[in-house]
């Protein structure tokens, strides 16, 4: 009768034939409050008699019509203020009240029948919109017999009211607890009907004065509180779901809610999914929630499962029965498909793992059914196979069957690759990951229970040659780097592949595939691309198989660099792989591999890969890629060029570099220089221009360069570092360009630093080549002289480039000139003093071979770096060449008047006794020479340190007698007593 839907249909359309037709007289008296609400709405007051014959004669048939339509016709303003005003009494009793035992009321209590429509509509609307929970706070045990002195505030008429309110027990003062007594009147069945229809036009009128919450509520607690609320919901349709969420916050009496829910979600299914949300919310009548489950509302028991603190919710409720009717019902809505396989094999898992669900003998057939169905995804059953490892027990043989069709075929799943390597691994931790991904909730394998399952599946279906070749054909992850959160990506599988070696004992190529990924991989960089890159040249180079991986193809990498521009992550990577190639290769297979990747060096922009190294980008590969770039491109860690960039103000990026900033427009520019000369603002502009495209261009810029000076297209870059002084061959003409000779310079630190590295690597390849055949004593005696000979080497080239450097400022000085040879000077004293800087040992070097005396003092001037020279004077000084000790006594000379310190004191005490020492032992003519070029160390002594005069004229004197000098040609002394106030000039 409560719940069927036509009366919600017809009452909605408002056809009296219709529902006089459709409904029977105990449906249509439900709703006769309604009826007369929509008949009383549309007749004037004065013709209420004159309703439709239609409607008219459908509610003639009920005796109760005429006490309905009283309650129409109260006037619910003052009744609204009498029952306000009776609460506040109320209120004063169980408050204010003092005890008197003497006063009883004696006043008869009036029965519900014989009241008065307003009487009535007073009454239920005290029982229903009081808070008792709240009065019954207050009224306790030591309240009991207040006085009732307020009653007397009340007429005659409201003092009877308010005695049947209360439902005083007269045989004592105490007022009983009030939710005991006042509902009785609404637990009356033959009130039933009565009070329904006095609740229904109560909320049509006063909905507005008093809370829903609390009359809900306290209808809750009658017993026939489904009956009333149901006809509340069916008489007042605006209200429904006001009414519905109400009954779903309260707290007691679940199994009438959950009746009165299920008949509202019968008569309003519209409005189902967002009942059964909203018991979801509040955790309550999960019964409701999984009767009324369907395709709309498995999410719902999904949420609930899947959540720690919800399913504790349903564990609390659990029971055989409804988990067993649960799993039922889910196999019907799959057969109805109205659920999905994903959904079922979740739900299960859940239960079995968290709620400890055992499955029946018929469950599981069903569930086996289920996953070596046609239409189940394999990952998914087999995932749901290591939750649930007693299916497996039971059916192996039909499980093998269902799963080796899968991994024979070429399509095999991602996941199913990688669940079959843990598998083989025994590792647990991103199986339970895979698993919990693919089941979409956390969860974690038994590994007791689980141990035979494995032990199948790697005997059976996921074998180690299958694995492997099939892992070939795994897709690549797309824009890797390290934001991605999964765990355990394609690339940690075939790391796994590599370091094991079972790429090589299955013959399995791999390289292509780390090439693909390599190209996918963005900033910031994935710390696994380390890994992968290592393992991968491990395994090229690994002599312990017979069979190896080939390297990335050479032509791929080469094609790939000239055609890209901006991807720097990618040209990051490619550099980290042919550097490691280098160096873990050995023997002929390094010199292959130095020989292969020599020009893929050219295409990449190591400078500018230098710069984005320091990032954060790149800090999974910058330790490694760091000192693999120290070890074999030491050269491309020059300050000159960041210093030169940075004082460029028309740097650009890569990717917004301009067309006219290439190599070619470069290389035609310098020869156009060569041919016909340029201007000084067009020279420092092709500088600026030189060192941005050199950020992006590196060493092939540099070759192309020097093939230009020195007309040779035919140099390499090779030819370059056997032989770095070569590069100064060029036209003479160039010096009168400062800003081009900026350029040659750079050019030869370059170089000079990577010859250094490319006799080591020569050194480094013969040794290998004698070690065979070398006793290990003989060995370490070759090595030691190597590397002398080696270092002996570079220091000589290096000494050889300031030599001729030296040299081109002595020739240039009597052409050019005074700004143009202190600009050219002060270009080659900067490189001199950087070189200097680097190598200390050099300008021992150089001053040993000696160079035009007349550069001594541009060069000390311009050199910071000139006074460790102080060092090794005496050692010139003591050599047996004449001519090495005069270039000592004349760069002594000039020394101490620049760096008048106290290491120049004392060499030049030390000098004087070697001069001495020499007019003793040279010959006449030695003599003459010596004394004709050094007689400035002995007249300007004297000046620069005083206390050395007496000394320096003692050693004049002997000077001049041992060369029979006549007094016209002696030397004049400048030195006075007040000199060492003076500041000195410094004769440039």
């Amino acid at each position: 009768m409560f719940d069927d839907i036509n009366l919600v249909q017809l009452l909605s359309s408002s056809k009296p034939i219709e529902i006089a037709r459709n409904l029977t007289d105990e449906q249509i008296r439900l709703i006769l409050p309604s009826l007369l609400w929509l008949g009383l709405q549309q007749c004037p007051k004065n013709h209420r008699l004159t309703i439709s014959a239609q409607l008219l004669q459908i509610v003639s048939r009920f005796h109760d019509m005429d006490s309905i339509i009283e309650l129409f016709e109260i006037d619910f303003h003052s009744l609204n203020i009498e029952i306000k005003r009776l609460q506040r009494i109320k209120q004063k009793v169980l408050e204010g009240g003092q005890q008197n035992s003497n006063v009883l009321i004696n006043q008869e209590i009036i029965t519900f029948e014989q009241t008065t429509a307003r009487d009535r509509c007073r009454i239920v609307a005290q029982i229903l919109f009081d808070n008792y929970d709240k009065d019954q706070q207050l009224l306790t045990s030591k309240q009991c017999a207040r006085s009732c002195s307020h009653w007397q505030e009340l007429s005659i008429g409201e003092s009877s009211s308010f005695v049947l309110l209360f439902n005083l027990n007269c045989n004592s003062v105490c007022f009983p607890f009030l939710k005991k007594k006042t509902k009785g009147l609404l637990d009356e069945p033959n009130h039933v009907r009565i009070v329904g229809d006095v609740i229904c036009v109560l909320v049509l009128h006063l909905s507005h004065s008093f809370k829903f919450d609390i009359l809900i509520s306290n209808v809750l607690y009658s017993k026939n509180s489904y009956e009333y609320l149901i006809r509340l919901i069916l008489n007042i349709p605006t209200l429904k779901l006001t009414i519905v969420e109400l009954i779903v916050r309260c707290s007691h009496n679940d199994d009438v809610r959950y009746r009165i829910l299920h008949t509202f979600v019968k008569l309003y299914p519209i409005h189902k999914l967002r009942l059964l949300r909203l018991c979801h919310q509040r955790q309550t009548l999960l019964p409701l929630i999984l009767n009324l489950l369907d395709n709309s509302t498995v999410n719902i028991l999904l949420l609930i499962l899947s959540n720690s603190k919800q399913r504790a919710w349903f564990k609390k409720n659990q029971t055989s029965e409804l988990v067993h009717n649960l799993i039922t019902k889910l196999f019907g809505l799959y057969r109805l498909k109205q659920c999905s396989i994903h959904s079922i094999f979740k739900i299960t898992a859940i239960l079995h793992v968290h709620c400890n669900v055992k499955f029946s003998s018929d469950e599981v057939q069903h569930l086996l059914d289920l996953l070596i169905s046609k239409t189940t995804d394999v990952t998914l059953g087999l995932c749901f196979l290591f939750m649930v490892p007693s299916l497996v027990e039971r059916n192996e043989q039909k499980i093998i069957e269902w799963l080796t069709p899968t991994m024979s075929s070429i399509s095999t799943d991602d996941k199913l690759l990688m669940i079959g390597l843990f598998c083989m691994t025994n590792y647990n931790e991103p199986l339970n990951a895979i698993v919990s991904s693919t089941l979409d909730f956390p969860c974690r394998i038994d590994p007791g229970h689980f141990h035979h399952s494995r032990l199948l599946l790697i005997q059976r279906v996921f074998t180690n040659d299958l694995l492997v070749q099939r892992f070939a054909t795994i897709q690549i992850t797309s824009n890797l780097n390290s934001h991605i959160t999964i765990k355990h990506i394609p690339a940690h599988f075939i790391c796994y592949l590599l370091s094991k070696g079972l790429c090589n004992q299955h013959r399995v190529q791999m390289s292509s595939w780390v090439w693909s990924q390599i190209l996918q991989c963005t900033t910031p960089i994935h710390p696994i691309m380390l890994t992968l890159i290592n393992e991968l040249v491990t395994t090229i180079v690994d002599s312990r198989y017979l069979w190896h991986l080939i390297p990335i193809d050479t032509d791929m990498i080469h094609n790939y660099l000239k055609s890209s521009e901006d991807n720097i992550p990618t040209k990051m990577l490619i550099l980290l792989y042919l550097l490691t190639l280098n160096d873990q290769a050995a023997g002929e297979m390094a010199n292959h591999f130095h020989q292969s990747t020599r020009i893929l060096f050219d295409l990449l922009p190591l400078p500018h890969l230098v710069e984005q190294l320091t990032t954060k980008d790149y800090d999974a590969i910058a330790p490694q890629l760091g000192r693999l770039m120290m070890d074999q491109l030491p050269q491309v860690f020059l300050a000159d060029h960041a210093l030169h960039l940075e004082t460029d103000s028309q740097l650009i990026s890569l990717g917004h570099r301009s067309k006219t900033n290439t190599i070619e427009s470069l290389t035609d520019q310098l020869k156009n220089t060569l041919a016909n000369g340029i201007s000084r603002k067009q020279a420092d502009r092709w500088r600026r221009r030189w060192f941005r495209v050199y950020a992006f261009r590196g060493q092939l810029l540099t070759l192309k360069t020097t093939q230009i000076l020195l007309d040779n297209n035919q140099i390499a870059y090779d030819d370059l570092c056997a032989d770095p002084h070569c590069l100064l061959r060029f036209p003479f003409q160039i010096y009168n360009y400062p800003s081009v000779i900026q350029i040659i310079l750079f050019i030869m630190r370059e170089i000079l630093i990577a010859s250094r590295h490319y006799f080591e690597r020569i050194n480094k390849g013969k040794q290998l080549q004698q070690s065979s055949s070398l006793q290990s004593d003989m060995i370490c005696i070759q090595d030691v002289k190597s590397k002398q000979l080696q270092e002996t080497l570079v220091h000589t080239q290096e000494a050889l480039v300031i030599q001729i450097l030296l040299d081109v400022l002595h020739e240039y000085k009597k052409t050019a000139c005074l700004p143009a040879y202190r600009e050219l000077q002060g270009v080659i004293c900067s490189f001199i003093h950087q070189m200097f800087i680097t190598n200390p040992v050099l300008a021992k070097l150089v001053h040993f071979q000696g160079y035009p005396s007349d550069q001594i003092k541009p060069l000390i001037y311009s050199v910071p770096s000139m006074h460790i020279c102080l060092d090794f004077i005496p050692q010139m000084l003591a050599s047996s060449e004449l001519d090495t000790q005069i270039f000592g006594f004349e760069l002594l000379t000039d020394l101490s008047s620049f760096y008048p310190i106290r290491t120049a004191l004392l060499v030049v005490k030390l000098a004087l006794q070697v001069y001495a020492t020499l007019l003793r032992v040279l010959s006449n003519d030695d003599r003459l020479r010596f004394f004709s070029r050094t007689y400035k160390f002995l007249t300007q002594m004297s000046s620069i340190f005083p206390p050395l005069t007496q000394n320096s004229v003692y050693v004049l004197q002997q000077a001049i007698r041992a060369c029979s000098l006549p007094p016209s040609n002696l030397p004049q002394l400048k030195w006075t007593s007040d000199s060492l106030g003076r500041p000195r000039r410094i004769d440039i």
